[in-house]
């Protein structure tokens, strides 16, 4: 196979105007039945993907090539297996190798109408499934929509390990080049192994509480003092009335933990809690103004405006179609998430996080998050009556899947905004669990009669498109603005006390993303920026690169070296640094980087901030055995900053000390001011 890829490597690397036909051709050619077991497609599109890597044919216009021709392959295949059915046991080769179409039954056997999609990512039977599916009369619009969408994932992922050889190859040598996919195939096997063993544990548990709450089900019912809790926790259906149980189990566990939040909520106060503080500040130093609109659209998936609506009209629907024990339910499930949000904020008064201009909710409480309960309370029943509509089981997993994503964005979006603390968000989720198991412990006790899977649908697709679409147009821009991040507050200082280190602010320390103290900033300096700036690129200093993908993976596998940044940047106050300048030693090889940030401290005489800065070496990468490698700390003197120390500024030298999460440190630092600038 290699011996025949290696031309069409050689030729598509001197034509490179022909590489989407050629890669049209080889997938097309991959994915048709018996033609597609004698192309060595997979090692071709490897191939393939390797001069996308190295940038000799494009990447976009190859990827879309390579999709198209999978369509086309598996479209053929279909057709051939419409067209002649089962006279294709009669055909060469199928009637001198009958195992070949046996295979491909059984694959779709096993797993029914998701073959096709399956079937495009497991080698042996890839071109041979759409065959089965067409002798099988599968639907077209069927077929078509698992064919489109299992080729648009199919191309990435079989171009992926040549994309990222080629790539690397063009600027790291063959052994590291190597070393990098073999550290990405490896990450990747033992990602899915992981997941394997998770979803095995996760079943054998939920095996073993099954058959436990089943036997103790059977016990309350025999017991003379207990049976009573069996009548209170009935089914409709006698064959799932220990479900009940399980879900009363439940619900005893989430009020436990529920109650011991609030205890420690109570006690403690959101504020002081370790692991809210860590989480603020996490997501102050992720925010961007793209992301923030990006937040803002999914936080108002969870508003009451646009959800609490949906109980009403599903009401209205379920009693029209007379489903009165639905609608009675889905109307309680809205005047319990409403009224109990807005009962606990009557007597939790839980301050909110401070952070943001928060213009509308200055007077309302953090706890609980009526997003969160809202979103889990909603959302569920969504999914829930969807499967009870259309009675599936293949699917529940994936149902279940889009509402849990759904909920944790609408919560994530709340921590990323700032109004609310992590304990809330637990709490939150934790009570709109419990409120929704009473509803679903209510509901299960009669039998309703099958729900029409259309007009729930259409009522609930509709409500909230529209309640969603009048919310954002009448308050994004309003949000917005009350979600505007609020910067530190500032403290007014003297030249002289700065220039001697002497205060309560001084020395001054590295806040990191989680709101630790990290590190004493080693370089103050007094300024305009721009000016710093064209000075430290006069002296051999160099603007930061950014990072690219190829950075990325660089930097992420098992390479020792310290020629490209961090991938994340250190931060200070929650922001990012300013300025960021790199500078190669003369005696060795590591790489200086110099950070500067601004600061809160304003100089009463002047009118230019301190710039806060970090010099020091850049780290080496992670090793094999995730041991990260410290490098020795510079050597801190001016000459490191400066090849010719400038007239225009006045320079100092000291050491300050401090403690540090109870340690003591002694830190040298560099203070730099302008010349014309005189201490009071």
């Amino acid at each position: 196979m290699t011996d025949l890829a290696s031309p069409i490597l050689q030729w598509l690397n001197a034509h490179p105007e022909l590489a989407g036909l050629a890669t049209f051709l080889i997938s097309t050619a991959e994915s048709v039945a018996i033609i597609g077991t004698i192309v060595p497609g997979s090692v071709m599109m490897t191939a393939i993907g390797a001069l996308v890597g190295a940038g000799i044919i494009p990447f976009w216009s190859t990827m879309i090539w390579a999709i198209l021709g999978a369509i086309v392959g598996d479209g053929i295949s279909y057709w051939i297996g419409y067209h002649f059915k089962n006279r294709l046991n009669y055909i060469w080769p199928f009637k001198t190798h009958p195992n070949l179409l046996i295979t491909g039954k059984s694959f779709f056997d096993k797993h029914g109408a998701k073959s096709v999609f399956v079937g495009r990512f497991v080698g042996p039977v890839r071109a041979l499934v759409p065959l089965v599916a067409g002798m099988l009369d599968v639907k077209p619009l069927r077929f078509t929509i698992a064919n489109v969408t299992s080729a648009i994932g199919w191309a990435p992922i079989y171009m992926l390990p040549g994309i990222l050889l080629g790539a690397a190859s063009v600027e790291l040598s063959s052994e590291i080049a190597t070393r990098v996919i073999l550290m990405l195939i490896l990450t990747g096997l033992l990602i899915v192994l992981c997941l394997w063993l998770i979803k095995k544990t996760f079943e054998l548990i939920q095996k073993e509480i099954d058959e436990f709450l089943t036997w103790i089900w059977n016990a309350l019912r025999k017991s003379r003092y207990f049976y009573l809790l069996t009548a209170a926790l009935k089914h409709h259906d006698k064959t799932k009335s220990h479900g009940q149980l399980a879900l009363g189990f439940y619900l005893i566990l989430i009020s436990i933990g529920l109650l011991y939040l609030l205890v420690v909520v109570l006690y403690q106060d959101s504020q002081n809690i370790y692991i809210n503080n860590i989480v603020f500040h996490l997501f102050r130093s992720l925010r961007t103004p793209t992301i923030d609109n990006i937040m803002l659209c999914l936080s108002f998936l969870g508003e009451k405006y646009v959800l609490l609506p949906l109980s009403f009209s599903l009401f209205v629907w379920f009693a029209w179609t007379k489903r009165m024990h639905t609608a009675w339910h889905v109307l309680a499930l809205g005047i319990l998430a409403a009224s109990g949000i807005e009962i606990i904020k009557y007597f939790i008064h839980s301050p909110r996080p401070w952070g943001i201009v928060n213009g509308d909710y200055s007077s309302r409480f953090s706890f609980p998050s009526g997003h969160t309960i809202l979103a889990v309370m909603y959302y569920f029943s969504i999914a829930l009556l969807f499967i009870k509509t259309y009675k599936i089981k293949r699917y529940r997993k994936v149902t279940y899947a889009i509402a849990v994503i759904l909920i944790t964005a609408i919560a994530l979006s709340r921590l990323y905004f700032g109004v609310h603390w992590l304990t809330d968000i637990i709490s939150s989720a934790l009570l709109g669990t419990a409120f929704l198991i009473l509803i679903i412990l209510a509901y299960n006790r009669k039998e309703e009669k099958t729900l029409a899977p259309k007009g729930f649908i259409i009522t609930t697709i509709v409500t909230l498109l529209l309640t969603y679409s009048v919310f954002f147009h009448l308050t994004f821009d309003k949000f917005k603005s009350s979600y505007t991040m609020l910067a530190w507050p500032t403290y007014n200082v003297t030249l002289n006390d700065w220039w001697l280190q002497q205060g309560n602010l001084f020395p001054l320390y590295r806040v990191n993303r989680l709101g630790l103290p990290v590190k004493i900033f080693n370089v103050q300096w007094v300024g305009n920026l721009n000016a710093i700036k064209t000075l430290l690129l006069k002296n051999g200093w160099e603007i930061a690169p950014k990072h690219d993908w190829l950075r990325v993976i660089y930097r992420i596998t098992a390479v020792n070296s310290t020629e490209h940044l961090p991938l994340v940047s250190p931060t200070y106050l929650d922001n990012a640094p300013v300025l960021v300048l790199i500078k190669r030693t003369s005696t060795s090889h590591k790489l200086l980087v110099l950070r500067l940030w601004k600061s809160y401290i304003v100089m009463n005489e002047v009118n230019t901030p301190i710039w806060m800065g970090s010099l020091e070496f850049a780290p080496s990468t992670y090793s094999w055995l995730f041991k990260h490698k410290h490098g020795p700390d510079v050597a801190l003197t001016p000459s490191l900053l400066f090849t010719t120390l400038p007239q225009t500024y006045k320079i100092k030298t000291t050491t300050v000390t401090t403690l540090i999460n109870n340690r003591t440190v002694n830190q040298a630092i560099i203070l730099i001011k302008p010349k014309t600038t005189k201490p009071s």
